[in-house]
């Protein structure tokens, strides 16, 4: 399929694309802003190539699909620490765009397959039982990997946070729950930066601002 490349162009031909899917309330459409250019983001060293996400299209051989899911992530990284659960920021490029910046505490195989929930919508003739951002965030990959869009993933594993607690007069080494500080204060630094949070994430925990 035929990549364009005219900021114009591309909103002209995604707007049409658009407006003619089925599954449009489930689709953002991409502010492709120079600003948001992978190459412009000052934090990028943190980050490392840990995916791509492309359509899944495997079959078996008589051609029966392997998997109902549309879209899958090929991990890029050592298979074993992409399916560690531990704690990642990670950031979601379109065409170099970032176009969404989150944390996760399930590991990246963890937090890759909840996406994949957001098949079922009722758009799709399923259940409906997904999270709306699961249901945002796969059905728009999916809208722009039909259009010739090419997606990928990156992040960073966060360090290890242990402390020692009293609970019924035991100490106790817990591990604590870190991710949702880093994306919060990743995405105000986003914000803060370049004007406005990434296309897709558009929350944050409010006790981190910057």
């Amino acid at each position: 399929m035929e990549i364009i490349t005219e900021s114009n162009d591309i909103e002209t031909h995604m707007n049409k694309m658009y407006n003619s899917s089925p599954i449009k309330k489930w689709i953002k459409l991409i502010n492709f802003n120079d600003r948001f250019n992978w190459n412009n983001y000052i934090r990028k060293d943190n980050f490392q190539h840990v995916a791509d996400i492309i359509l899944d299209v495997e079959t078996h051989q008589n051609n029966i699909k392997k998997r109902n899911s549309l879209i899958q992530f090929i991990p890029k990284i050592d298979i074993n620490k992409f399916n560690m659960k531990n704690e990642w920021v990670y950031i979601f490029l379109i065409n170099d765009m970032i176009v969404k910046i989150g944390g996760t505490r399930t590991g990246l195989k963890g937090r890759v397959n909840s996406y994949l929930c957001g098949h079922h919508v009722e758009a799709r003739g399923k259940s409906g039982s997904c999270s709306k951002t699961n249901a945002y965030i796969y059905n728009t990959f999916y809208f722009y990997l039909l259009n010739g869009f090419h997606i990928k993933m990156f992040a960073f594993e966060i360090p290890i946070v242990k402390q020692i607690c009293s609970i019924l007069d035991q100490n106790i080494e817990i591990t604590l729950q870190t991710y949702h500080a880093y994306e919060s204060i990743y995405l105000n630094d986003f914000k803060k930066i370049y004007g406005s949070f990434p296309t897709l994430s558009d929350n944050c925990d409010p006790n981190y601002h910057m």
